[in-house]
């Protein structure tokens, strides 16, 4: 009977199957039943140990970058596009799925802060049990610093997609993640918008083609708040506002700013000048403990 349950299962199923098994069994520890449960226990030892080594199962990919985006989502739903039109990287494209066969990384540039955006191959129905390659996939979601779910506006778009996000739940991926609603230009798009919010009333959402360019501009920003990481540009006294950022991660305060220039000037720090979101006034005298925000310009006054 055990055999049968867990015959063609992997992964978590199998390891849920023999689970079941085992709390079906009379509480004997000794004699046959005994046999019996030592063995099903070492079938879950199996299961589990075959589940990690399919985790490890990944695609290598350098990270570069401030920070490393990835974009997921079902078979044919315009990653590649959107990744050709936020980086310039020229991949294949085509109307038939499974057209990224493996992993392509572009950069895309915030004021001198560059994060990897990655377009993944797509995933479908029973990816975590590697249905459609799925596993290496999962497993890129995993390492990323965050995921872009890529939504096509199509009839069946929003279900495909919904399959998707079962998949990473199914297999514990716990990443920041927004959607990027693609494909706006297709007939019968707005009524879907209406309908994936409704799907996902509690995830950042934006909409775009990338054939009119439309809604681009806000994906970009979606990308730059998902990377986790702020802008912070510094002004010499009496000098221009330096066109280069310094790239840090949220919540980090001026002392952040200061080590990140150079560590010993930590030392030599009297006070600073803050004007921007953080500030409360243009030119706002600010502590080492000033918490900064994205898009600051801060000037430092050191000893």
């Amino acid at each position: 009977m055990i055999r049968r349950r867990i015959r063609g299962l992997e992964g978590t199923e199998r390891i849920r199957a023999l689970k079941a098994a085992l709390g079906e069994l009379p509480g004997y520890y000794q004699g046959p039943y005994g046999e019996l449960r030592k063995w099903v226990l070492e079938l879950i030892a199996e299961a589990e140990t075959r589940k990690e080594i399919r985790h490890q199962e990944s695609y290598f990919l350098a990270r570069q970058g401030a920070a490393q985006v990835v974009l997921v989502g079902p078979p044919n739903a315009g990653k590649s596009s959107l990744l050709k039109a936020l980086t310039g990287r020229q991949v294949a494209i085509g109307d038939y799925p499974f057209t990224t066969l493996r992993p392509i990384e572009g950069m895309v540039a915030f004021d001198g802060a560059k994060v990897q955006l990655v377009d993944l191959p797509g995933l479908i129905g029973g990816a975590a049990d590697g249905k459609g390659g799925g596993r290496p996939v999962l497993a890129a979601v995993r390492m990323a610093d965050a995921a872009l779910l890529v939504v096509p506006l199509s009839p069946s778009g929003i279900g495909d997609a919904q399959e998707v996000e079962a998949e990473l739940h199914r297999e514990g991926i716990d990443v920041p993640l927004a959607i990027a609603a693609s494909k706006l230009d297709l007939p019968g798009a707005a009524a879907r918008v209406a309908e994936l919010r409704a799907a996902y009333p509690e995830r950042r959402l934006a909409c775009c083609s990338t054939a009119t360019e439309e809604g681009l501009a806000e994906v970009r920003r979606l990308i730059w708040d998902l990377s986790g990481l702020m802008r912070v540009f510094c002004k010499p006294r009496g000098g221009e506002v330096s066109e280069r950022a310094v790239v840090l991660p949220r919540g980090a305060a001026v002392e952040d700013l200061v080590a990140a220039l150079r560590r010993d000037w930590v030392h030599r720090f009297r006070s600073a000048h803050v004007t921007g979101p953080s500030a409360k006034f243009t030119g706002q005298p600010a502590g080492i403990d000033h918490v900064l925000a994205d898009g600051d310009i801060v000037e430092l006054i050191l000893v």
